[in-house]
């Protein structure tokens, strides 16, 4: 199954979903689950080669934007350089995770964190133009779960015998689960805007 939702407004859509092209292989080397310790949000303009919002209208225009990803950073190789892209649907308030190079590749996100961590990146540019609060905050339980879901549940077909990444969470910033990129760079991502409704993200548990 390429697309399910995992719970009530958060879609999963693995790479056949959004139609990665095939003859760009998934990069990043294998990396087995136990070595997953932390998780990095990021923001994405997409290279700025256009002029999405950071509140998206359509799954059609999501799964293009993802598109768009996999060729708009030949400096980092030609695929998703994150582990998944997160997508704000204006429809019902939705969360849609698309996969990017998965969770068992290495990125190419942050320097010195591409295999420990996960990656993931909010589409949009949530320091100059972002959504409104209120449509960030109604958004953010579901990337709870999703994060619970990574640590406890990750399943989904196309993956062997999939086991929990039981480490996910044991380095994380002072009173914080997720860090950003900017913890360990001179960048605004992901985003000022995005920076405090982050804050109180956790690792959801099972049907949390």
């Amino acid at each position: 199954m390429a697309m399910f939702d995992i719970a009530p407004g958060l879609r999963f859509c693995a790479r056949a979903a959004w139609g990665a092209d095939p003859r760009l292989p998934r990069l990043g080397a294998p990396v087995p689950r136990t070595a997953r310790t932390h998780v990095f949000v990021h923001h994405s303009t997409l290279g700025e080669r256009d002029a999405t919002p950071a509140l998206w209208e359509t799954e059609a225009g999501i799964f293009a934007a993802m598109r768009t990803l996999q060729r708009c950073r030949p400096d980092l190789g030609l695929d998703v350089p994150y582990s998944f892209v997160a997508f704000l649907a204006a429809p019902n308030d939705g969360l849609y995770i698309c996969e990017g190079r998965g969770e068992d590749r290495s990125g190419a996100h942050t320097v010195g964190h591409n295999s420990a961590a996960i990656g993931i990146a909010f589409a949009g540019d949530f320091e100059n133009r972002p959504p409104a609060p209120d449509a960030i905050a109604r958004r953010m339980p579901a990337l709870s779960r999703f994060l619970g879901w990574l640590r406890h549940e990750c399943a989904h077909p196309g993956y062997a015998a999939p086991a929990p990444m039981e480490l996910l969470d044991s380095r994380h910033p002072a009173g914080r689960a997720v860090w950003f990129h900017s913890d360990v760079k001179a960048t605004a991502c992901p985003g000022r805007h995005l920076k405090p409704h982050l804050e109180g993200v956790i690792f959801a548990p099972p049907g949390g």
